[in-house]
């Protein structure tokens, strides 16, 4: 039982996901997702304490997707770093980063921050989204103080700092002002933020 019920959950989320990047938060109703997903009103709150939660798991599994090619760039800076490979590791994070700032749009229905604001919605969607961000930090600090280990980045640069402020500003560009004279084109960031990781920045 408990299996056919973990296999409705998944399909009623599959069926949500796509509903609300048509609709957003504002347009989707439960009986649209039911007729979807055919499946009774009922069920769905039989798996679902709110409609909150609904729309908060299925932007959940958005962001999963939308955010896949920067598990695919972590998992290719972990494999350099074992390489040994310093500009594999170099070209992953340039990868991470233009990814990352690429995502931080302003978007009514299905940019990153639509989704989170979605995801806030509801306390135990953020609570494990919010886990779930915590131990990508800690993978993410872990493989960059390897490659300060290894003389790849600049040994003045704290891990946990430039991981923190990287994140923050991919997701914060979205309320830069359009007008404000600054190029915030992802190539540009990258190498700025290259530039700034470079053990050998000083000297040159």
């Amino acid at each position: 039982m408990h299996e056919r019920v973990s296999l409705t959950k998944s399909h009623i989320i599959e069926v949500a996901a796509p509903l609300v990047r048509e609709v957003g938060a504002a347009g989707f109703h439960i009986s649209d997702l039911a007729a979807r997903a055919q499946v009774g009103v009922p069920t769905i709150y039989y798996h679902f304490t709110s409609r909150e939660q609904v729309i908060a798991e299925a932007q959940l599994a958005n962001y999963f997707a939308m955010t896949a090619g920067l598990r695919d760039h972590f998992t290719r800076a972990v494999a350099a770093v074992t390489a040994r490979d310093e500009p594999a590791f170099r070209d992953a994070l340039r990868g991470d980063i233009e990814e990352a700032w690429s995502l931080g749009q302003i978007d009514d229905q299905v940019g990153v921050m639509r989704i989170l604001i979605d995801i806030w919605s509801d306390g135990r969607t953020r609570q494990a989204f919010k886990d779930m961000l915590d131990a990508q930090y800690a993978r993410w600090v872990s493989v960059v103080n390897d490659a300060k280990d290894l003389g790849w980045i600049d040994d003045s640069n704290d891990a946990g700092l430039m991981v923190a402020i990287f994140w923050a500003a991919s997701v914060g560009q979205a309320v830069i002002p359009h007008r404000s004279g600054l190029d915030v084109q992802s190539p540009v960031v990258s190498d700025f933020c290259l530039r700034v990781l470079r053990r050998d920045r000083v000297e040159r």
